[in-house]
């Protein structure tokens, strides 16, 4: 009952903080000049939108979780340390388009940091299929890899109104039941607490959005995605399976990098071969083509949750 209550007041507290907050991120995003202006190519808005959202749900995320569950708990420590990094660069980058290297580097030392508070995996499973062990840099290296991954395949994915705070909700959702059922209940906590606060700027974000999450907040919610994976995993191995839980944007990540990278370009170079674009081509509404991404990967991640359980 104690776990309980603090999951619901927890969560309840993130809602409404970020809901109060959001408003805010408008006047900075105006401030500093954090702007999403139209294109006419790979971009969708059709007006100037402010793109510092993700800074409301970060930071009704960091005050509910500092104040609920505290920083002794590493996985905590580990989201607060290096999300703060991550969230800084993203700010960053909203407001003055910082070279991809840049970007990369921030992910990498945000990862780096968090990884030495969090215990560095020594085993990797597949859903009971197979197990191995991992020397010490191995295990550090596919989890910096995850990391950075996660990173970009979360903020690919936010390329239409609500649909990466979408997909994030339904990860985080499925990271918090396989953190109980698995015993990690502060992982578990922390997710479902992220998840709310993400709810809670969700009525800013859908279709003919208001605000955009922008890529401070759409870093932050892979790293944490990428980080609770982690601390969920009951017997602290490298979990792949969790994986599935944001299925859509891994996907569509190792596809968008692989033809990018054969046409001879950066992979971390925007275009408009993305999954949503491929949606849109085909004549599928905006908001439709939202609906059918979010819950074709909750799906899957609905599927993945209940092999690795029951």
């Amino acid at each position: 009952m104690e776990n309980l209550a603090l999951l619901l007041i927890s969560g309840g507290a993130a809602f409404l903080l970020s809901y109060a907050l959001s408003p805010a991120t408008v006047k900075i995003s105006r401030l500093i000049g954090a702007i999403d202006t139209p294109d006419g190519g790979r971009k969708i808005n059709t007006h100037p939108v402010p793109r510092l959202g993700g800074l409301g749900f970060f930071t009704a995320f960091f005050l509910v979780s500092t104040l609920f569950l505290g920083t002794k708990n590493p996985t905590v420590s580990a989201l607060l340390s290096g999300g703060a990094l991550i969230v800084a660069g993203g700010v960053a980058d909203d407001a003055g388009n910082l070279p991809p290297r840049v970007k990369l580097l921030f992910q990498i030392i945000a990862g780096t940091a968090a990884l030495l508070i969090i215990d560095t995996p020594s085993s990797i499973s597949f859903f009971g299929l197979f197990s191995a062990e991992l020397p010490l840099p191995i295990g550090f290296a596919f989890s910096l890899f995850r990391i950075v991954f996660t990173c970009n395949a979360v903020n690919f994915s936010d390329g239409l109104d609500g649909l990466a705070s979408g997909l994030s909700v339904a990860a985080l959702t499925f990271l918090s039941v396989f953190g109980f059922l698995g015993g990690k209940t502060i992982p578990a906590i922390i997710a479902f607490t992220l998840a709310s606060a993400v709810l809670g700027f969700v009525p800013y974000n859908k279709y003919r959005a208001r605000i955009f999450m922008g890529d401070c907040g759409s870093q932050f919610l892979g790293f944490a995605i990428a980080i609770l994976s982690l601390g969920t995993s009951p017997d602290g191995s490298f979990p792949t399976e969790t994986a599935f839980f944001l299925a859509i944007p891994v996907l569509d990540t190792w596809f968008s990098v692989i033809r990018r990278l054969m046409a001879g370009k950066s992979p971390f170079k925007a275009d408009k071969g993305h999954l949503h674009h491929f949606l849109l081509s085909k004549g599928i509404s905006h908001p439709r083509a939202v609906k059918i991404l979010v819950t074709l990967s909750a799906l899957i991640g609905g599927v993945a949750l209940f092999a690795l359980n029951f």
